[in-house]
Order: C-alpha cells, then structure tokens, then sequence
C-alpha cells in the first residue's frame, strides 16, 4: 500500500468508508433505496470486501485506525466469505430477513461505534 501524504485524500477515503458503512449497516429499505437498480446482497459485499477493506487499510497504515478496528474489518469480510458458501443467503429476501444479513449489520454497527460514529 502507498503511503499517502495528502491529508486531504486521506480525509477522502476515510468520509467515503464512513458512508459505506452507513449504508452496510442500515436497514433493508434504506439498502435497498440505495441500490434499487443492482443485486443488492452482490453490492453490499463487493463493496465492504473489495474496497471498503481496502480503504482500511490505507487508513490504518497511516494511523488512521486502530489495528483493533482493521481486525473487525477483516472479521466482517471473512463472515461475507463464509456466508458466499450458501447461495440462498444472495437474494434480496435474504437481505432483508436472514440472520447473517442482520449479524453483518450489526457488526457493521460495531464498527462504526469503533470509528466514533
């Protein structure tokens, strides 16, 4: 990973993790308002697993966030993994009943009481 030292982009990435997060974390209407013209369980995990992650990390390499907080980045993203093992877990209605859905989000939440939010 860069370094970066533009606080500014660092800034940029942090705002743009925050609001993912958000919406990761919100409720099953509000996900899907936001998503009303995509998968919406391929959204929520491609985008935490591919770039949230990875915002995390630039963040935590530089000092943004606690080894602790990129720990249950990593967790979230390894229960997404596990939960991709079970097809009928990818469905909208999966997203909005299933218990992993509602385990993600909550620690989802978890996360971002970590971050201060």
């Amino acid at each position: 990973m860069n370094n970066y030292n533009n606080v500014d982009d660092l800034i940029a990435i942090h705002d743009l993790l925050i609001k993912n997060l958000q919406i990761f974390s919100s409720s099953f209407k509000i996900q899907k308002e936001k998503y009303k013209h995509a998968v919406l369980s391929d959204e929520l995990a491609s985008d935490f697993s591919d770039i949230d992650i990875e915002r995390m990390k630039i963040l935590f390499e530089n000092g943004w966030i606690t080894e602790e907080q990129l720990n249950l980045g990593e967790k979230i993203n390894a229960f997404l993994e596990e939960m991709n093992k079970d097809k009928s877990l990818w469905t909208d209605e999966a997203v909005k009943k299933s218990l992993e859905w509602e385990k993600c989000r909550e620690m989802g939440l978890e996360l971002l009481e970590s971050l201060g939010y």
